[in-house]
Formats: structure tokens, sequence, C-alpha cells
């Protein structure tokens, strides 16, 4: 098939004019500054689907990838022991991206989850996986964060492929759930021993086989979680050879009831939404549809919210589409205890024309970093303090420009919003 590339950049810079740009360019399985990754599905693993992540920043002179300061970003190993569908065990230590908001906490908790590339070379190649723009809305929420890249991805590739489904015609799903669930919990537990961690208030949520993990966990009744979120969750899809067709979905729709079965023991199972698109790829949202219902009839709570076409393929919503998408959780989680909105809100409009550079609130030596906000491509949104400067282009632009620009913040007023796309924002703090 054939592979369309796309231009990101992505910039930041303070008062003296000096700023970096950042440019990923979007190819097979490459890192799109606006938080895709793209899964090309493979003949040897057409059962396979796929999913999206944010990379670290990376500085112009090619040195590692900084942590995301500004919203405490770190790594932590987590061990977890699962077995395979032979039966054979796999110990290993998950690598987990952990991101906190400022302060002490106690912080409610949610654990991120990614989907699954479709060729085990994709999964080999995967990075540490962050999310970074669903990271960043929980955190704005009040959220500590969790996202661990668990056993068959990344580094721990060679550990085995234990979420494996193994064949299209046959395929081992609830030896898979097992496994996704057991790692989900695995971080959850560790999490929870924080001394600034909520145990009490814990929400899950992922995107295609994560959100398969997801549901699947919510079958293991964890203490402590009052929520769980699944984004186009399944198993099973390739776009390619049978589009919108999962490998044997009534074998699916047994493993959710399945869930919805076991989390309704006890009489307390947890809210769920099940957030799908009309025009899902790998899984066509009549099957999201039966598999909700299916994890409702067993007993499960399930809301869900079928959204209209996303791009080429709506499977990709939670990867590109935070704009989207966020409003919709903010409105999930509000009566469930979690009012504090994640989707930015923007204060106000200003008068001025969007192309005014003078109207900057700032000297002559931000204008550089603005202009480059000018000759960028929709959607996109520039960030100031007076001081620094801070501009992205894509999905999340609000939240990532903010985050450009906060880096160079440390003991000063946090920037602001100025324009997004063609309007001025700026408005008092």
């Amino acid at each position: 098939m054939s592979v369309k590339h796309r231009t990101i950049i992505d910039g930041a810079g303070t008062g003296t004019g000096w700023g970096t740009s950042r440019f990923a360019v979007l190819g097979l399985a490459a890192l799109l500054g606006g938080g895709l990754v793209l899964g090309v599905p493979s003949a040897a693993r057409a059962q396979d689907a796929t999913t999206g992540d944010m990379p670290p920043a990376a500085s112009a002179t090619g040195s590692p990838p900084r942590l995301a300061n500004d919203i405490r970003e770190a790594v932590i190993r987590v061990p977890v022991s699962v077995e395979n569908h032979l039966g054979r065990r796999i110990d290993a230590e998950l690598i987990v991206t952990t991101f906190r908001p400022a302060g002490p906490g106690p912080f409610p908790l949610v654990v991120l989850n990614h989907g699954r590339p479709v060729s085990e070379q994709d999964r080999a190649a995967m990075k540490r996986q962050r999310l970074e723009g669903a990271a960043r809305f929980f955190v704005r929420k009040g959220f500590a964060v969790a996202v661990p890249t668990r056993i068959g991805y990344g580094e721990l590739a060679g550990a085995g492929d234990p979420e494996s489904s193994v064949r299209c015609d046959a395929p081992r799903y609830e030896t898979a759930a097992a496994a996704a669930a057991a790692q989900v919990a695995a971080v959850v537990r560790h999490m929870q021993s924080a001394a600034d961690i909520d145990a009490s208030r814990v929400v899950l949520a992922g995107q295609s086989l994560g959100g398969f993990a997801t549901m699947a966990a919510t079958g293991e009744r964890l203490p402590g979680v009052v929520a769980a979120i699944d984004f186009a969750g399944g198993h099973g899809g390739n776009p390619d050879t049978h589009t919108g067709e999962p490998c044997r979905p009534d074998e699916l729709a047994r493993r959710f009831a399945d869930f919805g079965r076991r989390a309704a023991q006890g009489g307390h199972p947890v809210p769920t939404l099940w957030v799908f698109t009309e025009n899902d790829r790998f899984i066509a949202p009549r099957y999201q549809e039966r598999w909700s219902a299916a994890y409702r009839d067993a007993g499960g709570l399930a809301q869900t919210r079928l959204m209209p076409a996303f791009g080429e393929d709506g499977h990709q919503l939670f990867a590109k589409g935070n704009d989207v998408w966020q409003p919709v959780v903010d409105e999930f989680l509000k009566p469930l205890g979690f009012p504090i909105p994640g989707a930015l809100r923007v204060a106000g409009v200003g008068s001025s024309a969007v192309e005014d550079t003078a109207a900057l609130p700032a000297d002559g030596r931000i204008v550089n970093g603005y202009r480059k906000f000018l000759a960028a491509r929709e959607p996109r949104a520039f960030a100031t303090n007076g001081s620094h400067w801070g501009l992205a282009v894509g999905d999340d632009a609000a939240s990532r420009a903010l985050a450009l620009c906060d880096q160079f913040t440390d003991g000063e007023e946090r920037c602001r919003l100025y324009a997004i796309n063609r309007t001025i924002v700026w408005s008092a703090p």
C-alpha cells in the first residue's frame, strides 16, 4: 500500500528571538509530532490492530529526549508475571511512564493503555509509550498518570508476545485478555502504593487493544477503580484485508460478556464509556455496539458514544483527535467526582487581527516565533508569557504550544495562549 507523508513543525524559544524547531516526518511506523504511530498491517499479523503515541520532544542537536518537567514525567519499572497461549510463564518488568500535577497530592490515578501495531517488526520498534496528549489532559484534571509499555512491545518485545491472538480463524482472545488485564492490574497496584496517590480514585482507559485490556481489567474488580474508558477497543482488525471486520467478532462478544459478568460480581460494577467512530477501518461501529451490549447484558455498566467519521480512519481518534474526544470524557467523568475540566478552554477573544504582529503583548523579540506561527498550517496555536514563546501544529496544538513555551518558564509567569488558528485568544490572567 502507499503511505502518505506529512510534515509537522513545533517550535519554542525565548524572548531573545532564538528558537528551536522540531521536524518529524510520518511514514511507515513513524512517529508524528501530533501523536500517531502509523501501523501498516502485514499479512503475517492480519489479526492485529494499531495504536498511537506522542514522542518526547528531541532537541535540535539530536541529544536524548528530555522529560516533560512541567508535568513531572518520570519512568519506573513494575514487575509482572503472565502466561502466553501455550501456558508458558513470562516474567518481566513493565516500563511505565508517569506524569503528575504540581503539588504533594494525593492525586487520583489514571492508567492509559496503548494499542498494538500490526507487524512484529513495528511492535519491536515501539518507543517507550507516553501518550502525551492524553496524559496532559488528565494532568489538567488533577490526575497522576501511568502509561505502561507492556510485554511484547519495544524493549520488552523479546520477552514474548502474550497478547497475540495467534490465529485469525481460531483466535486465542481469552489468553490475550488475561495477560493484558494482569499487566494493567500490576500497574494499578504498584501506583496505589505511592504516598501521593489516592488509591480509592482510579480510572482505566485505553485505545484499540489497550481498550480491550481496559475492559478486561474491569473484570478483575480492582479495589479503587471507579470508571473505565474504552476507545475503539478490540482485537483482530486489519483495514487492508478485512476492513472493519475483526477476526471472529462472535468470540470477542463472548469475551466482553465475560468481562461484564465478572465486573458485576459483588454487585458494584464500575461505569464504563465506549467511544468509537462511524468510519473505523479496523472495527466497524456495529461490533462496538454489539460488544458493549454484551458487556451490559452480562451485568456491566456501559454507555456508548458513536462519534462522527474522523479523518480517513476513525480508529485513530484517540491518537489524533484529542480536541474531539477530550470534552466527551470531561462530560463522562464530571458526575463521577472529577469536575475539573481537562479540555482547554479559551478565556476570551481579542480584538486584534491575527496577522498584526505589532499587537503582540511583548517586544519585537517574540515576533520571529510568531511569524513562524503565521506561516504554519492549521490547526495551529501560539503561546507566550512575553519573554518566551511556543507554537505547535496539528492535533492538540493548544496544549502542546503551552507545554513548549512553559519548558523555559521556571520561576516566571506561566505562558498563556495568544492565538489559535486565525483568532487572537489572549486575555488577562
